[in-house]
């Protein structure tokens, strides 16, 4: 299939003009004999039009592990939505009045935009590469001025993805006959040895992932209070009701790592039910998710969601955090004096006397951090600014040299300044962060806005 530049419509192979609008349409080997050709002739004018041919290609990044008929799906529609956007993004510059003198500069955001788009589907696809994807920007020969844009896939890789899902769901059915071909053993619990991915912890024991719990109740209190327990007939875990949580309460191997990450813990019957089925707890899978996170924003590849900046950003420039009531403070230089004074006293009259010798005095002077300011901290993907009611500071991240987290803020240090500036109270704001499905509100920390910034540092 080929998509027109026009209008984005999907048009079959083999044709030649666009069924909705009458386009001509380019194809991907029209695009590969222009390259072969000499290098166009000069114009009548003895001037040589200026062509930019571009073809921009997704990373090869796949996860053949996640492939399945859903995510294969799921991904084929996030592709779709991707194609629109490009020609979205074509059919508004198209519609741009622009002078000829700035047509360079419109077509290289462009370029920029399509390529951020492709890059983005390096965590929004599961399973497929994004090299699946390829979009192709030419400048037309005889007017420089106008573009043609097409989007192609990689009709082979796709044919590859479609081949293994077959493959793997073949299997999973023969699997799935030979399994109800096969009679069962009266004598064994095949639940216990080969429980469904599903199976409930009460089927399946956290701890040694083998066993089932049986329901015991002990006497405690000289036989006046019952207490109820589950008990792995496997491993000998002990899981104590806790009113409606349990608390894996004793083990025989202390080294275990589900006694190590959950002993003493009161947790839900599904957060139990995860753990043996080789999950976590929701804290555990929390910290986790939140950790990945933010390694990602260290790597620069997290998309941000732009907010509304309070400042004036210049071209190609865009607001990635905005951060209200931050202190900024500085070390500043105070001087402190001490003295001491020696001498006899001389009484002339009763209640009148004067003292004679002499005074020492000691002055030193040493840094104290001092609050100077408090505004709003605006992160952008080129600078660091802070505008405040007294000082406005605008710190280019290409100059910042090393930054130091805080519980509640981090620490500058920049090239051209000796003085270390601090912006306080970042912990105040929160964002909502995605990871892995799962939906968190982070607070943005030292830790956190000290990834992120070295995100965008990365990124110049």
């Amino acid at each position: 299939m080929v998509y027109c530049s026009q209008c984005g419509e999907k048009n079959p192979d083999g044709a030649k003009y666009c069924f909705n609008c009458g386009a001509h349409l380019i194809y991907e080997k029209d695009i590969e004999d222009d390259s072969k050709k000499s290098v166009p002739e000069k114009s009548a004018k003895g001037v040589e039009p200026s062509l930019k041919d571009v073809k921009l290609v997704g990373d090869d990044v796949e996860h053949l592990e996640s492939l399945s008929k859903e995510n294969f799906q799921k991904d084929m529609d996030t592709l779709k939505a991707c194609n629109h956007e490009i020609m979205d993004l074509v059919h508004k510059f198209n519609n741009t009045k622009m002078d000829k003198n700035d047509f360079d500069g419109f077509l290289q955001d462009l370029i920029d935009e399509i390529d951020s788009k492709i890059r983005a589907l390096n965590k929004e696809l599961i399973c497929v590469s994004p090299q699946i994807v390829s979009v192709t920007i030419i400048q037309d020969k005889e007017n420089p001025y106008k573009i043609n844009i097409t989007t192609n896939a990689d009709k082979d890789r796709l044919n590859k993805y479609v081949e293994t899902l077959k493959a793997r769901l073949q299997s999973k059915e023969a699997q799935e006959n030979l399994h109800e071909a096969i009679p069962s053993n009266p004598n064994v619990n095949s639940e216990a040895k080969n429980p469904p991915k599903t199976a409930s912890w009460r089927d399946r024991c956290p701890v040694c992932k083998n066993g089932t719990l049986s329901l015991c109740t002990e006497k405690k209190l000289f036989g006046l209070v019952n207490e109820s327990e589950l008990r792995c007939q496997h491993c000998g875990a002990v899981f104590t009701q806790k009113g409606q949580n349990y608390t894996l309460s004793r083990v025989s191997d202390t080294n275990n790592p589900a006694w190590k990450n959950y002993g003493k813990q009161a947790l839900t019957e599904s957060e139990w039910t995860s753990i043996a089925n080789g999950g976590m707890s929701q804290a555990l899978q929390r910290t986790s998710d939140l950790n990945n996170w933010i390694a990602d924003a260290r790597a620069g590849n997290v998309r941000f969601t732009e907010p509304a900046s309070p400042v004036i950003l210049k071209k190609n420039e865009n607001a990635v955090l905005v951060l209200h009531n931050i202190a900024f403070w500085e070390p500043r230089a105070v001087r402190q004096t001490s003295g001491m004074y020696g001498g006899p006293s001389i009484r002339v009259a009763k209640g009148v006397s004067f003292r004679v010798g002499g005074m020492q005095a000691r002055s030193e002077s040493h840094e104290e951090l001092r609050q100077i300011d408090s505004g709003v901290l605006t992160l952008t993907t080129r600078r660091l600014i802070f505008a405040g009611s007294k000082r406005t500071i605008n710190i280019d991240l290409k100059k910042v040299l090393s930054i130091e987290a805080y519980k509640d803020g981090i620490a500058s240090q920049r090239e051209n300044k000796q003085k270390t500036e601090y912006f306080l109270n970042t912990d105040k704001s929160s964002l909502n962060v995605t990871a892995h499905g799962n939906h968190y509100d982070l607070p943005v920390n030292g830790v956190v806005l000290k990834a992120i910034v070295e995100g965008m540092i990365k990124q110049l």
